[in-house]
């Protein structure tokens, strides 16, 4: 798939995406505030935030796919993990936004007024998350957005959330105080551990963690026709991953078949890792 090609998919999904959780995410919080439940408007600004990222994705999409050029030779895809990065950063700050209101809200509790209203919306939401959820991560893989899976990936919790929401209804309607207050302190915390797992991945991207087993590599290489020996491999990258290594053959062979050597090994590296992108192959004398 060409960099155009990815770029137009990835666009295509956040947009479709952006305009669902518009919806769901403005109704939560309306309606939450209406009837004065607190997990419902924290629900409701987690799925804002969805909102929020999607528009982030379409920026940093404009610029993630473009080919590798003379000042980004390794191309621009880390624009969008660090994009993700902020998407980790932005949800803990979130986190911390709705566990401080519920600690003001056990402090003074109140009965939240359950309505028809308010169970539909959460029972539509559910269903539009559950939708947007799998869209996005069916595209994620199809495209190699690690964007698209980290936002799926924070959709998938609305869905647990929302579940947590209608919770709180029924104990708000059995005349339990303490409940919402609760669950909004729960979606806090979910919406935490979800930020460090995208922060974490990042990181490692960032980092130039290895993205691959060397020794996984090692293994294919040494089964090339030619190669002798299989060392010093490196990895990095995350839906795109560069592999550098050393691969010792006889030392005198001639140049042609020496290359003709380094591209079996790119072609088997590629055919065993599809998130491959780049094989760098250097050759030395066995002995």
């Amino acid at each position: 798939m060409t960099h155009e090609a990815r770029k137009r998919g990835v666009q295509r999904v956040l947009f479709a995406t952006l305009l669902l959780n518009a919806l769901v995410s403005g109704a939560k919080i309306v309606v939450g505030t209406a009837i004065g439940s607190l997990a419902m408007v924290a629900d409701g600004y987690h799925s804002l935030l969805d909102g929020s990222n999607n528009v982030i994705g379409l920026v940093v999409t404009r610029f993630a796919y473009a080919p590798p050029d003379p000042g980004h030779p390794y191309g621009h895809r880390k624009f969008e993990t660090s994009a993700a990065l902020l998407l980790g950063l932005g949800l803990l700050a979130l986190a911390y936004s709705v566990f401080e209101g519920a600690l003001a809200s056990f402090q003074k509790p109140s009965l939240p007024e359950i309505t028809p209203l308010s169970w539909a919306v959460m029972f539509g939401t559910l269903a539009v998350n559950f939708f947007v959820a799998w869209y996005e991560a069916r595209e994620g893989r199809r495209l190699q957005s690690e964007y698209l899976l980290a936002d799926a990936a924070h959709t998938r919790s609305d869905v647990y959330v929302t579940l947590g929401v209608v919770a709180s209804f029924a104990g708000a309607r059995a005349g339990v105080t303490w409940l919402d207050p609760l669950v909004a302190t729960g979606i806090a915390a979910f919406i935490a551990w979800l930020a460090v797992g995208i922060v974490i991945r990042a990181f490692h991207v960032l980092t130039d963690r290895a993205a691959i087993e060397p020794g996984a590599i090692a293994e294919v290489v040494a089964k090339v026709p030619g190669v002798k020996r299989c060392g010093e491999v490196r990895t990095r990258g995350g839906d795109a991953v560069y592999v550098d290594l050393v691969a010792l053959v006889d030392g005198g062979m001639p140049m042609r078949e020496a290359h003709d050597v380094a591209d079996r090994i790119e072609h088997a590296l590629h055919a065993a890792f599809p998130a491959v992108v780049d094989v760098v192959v250097h050759l030395e004398p066995a002995d």
